[in-house]
């Protein structure tokens, strides 16, 4: 269910994007132009949405899709993945741990959808507080 809820926050995070670059007329990630064209915070088909720093927290009906973005790689880190599971509707009822929230991404990293984010040139460790993660490979969620 995790590639599941996954393919959910992509699809989202895109859709979102898309939105953001046909009204400003912008082939470029909407992260990368916020402050230029637009108010880093706003709200566009009943998304409300702030940029910040490398990275956006939009939230569409009570749920909070927050990640980051280098021009086109999403990232992300457990917490904020967790954010959606913790605020949507349906996933909230699953009661995943953080322990099989963590394993779980962990074997998305084997199949080669997910890698760990390098900050600074280290590895952020297995099991570290603030796991970060980058989405490597988009075509097992369209």
């Amino acid at each position: 269910m995790i590639k599941e809820i996954l393919t959910d926050y992509i699809n989202f995070i895109r859709a979102f994007e898309a939105l953001l670059k046909d009204k400003y007329k912008s082939d470029k990630n909407p992260c990368l132009f916020s402050s230029t064209f637009f108010e880093r915070r706003g709200i566009i088909d009943g998304i409300d949405y702030y940029f910040h720093g490398s990275g956006c927290t939009a939230q569409k009906d009570g749920v909070i899709y927050e990640y980051d973005i280098t021009v086109n790689e999403i990232k992300f880190s457990q917490w904020k993945f967790s954010e959606l599971i913790r605020t949507h509707p349906e996933y909230q009822k699953l009661n995943y741990s953080d322990e099989y929230i963590e394993y779980e991404l962990y074997q998305l990293i084997n199949k080669g959808i997910l890698d760990w984010l390098i900050i600074k040139g280290t590895e952020t460790l297995f099991g570290c507080v603030f796991m970060s993660y980058r989405v490597i490979e988009e075509s097992f969620f369209v």
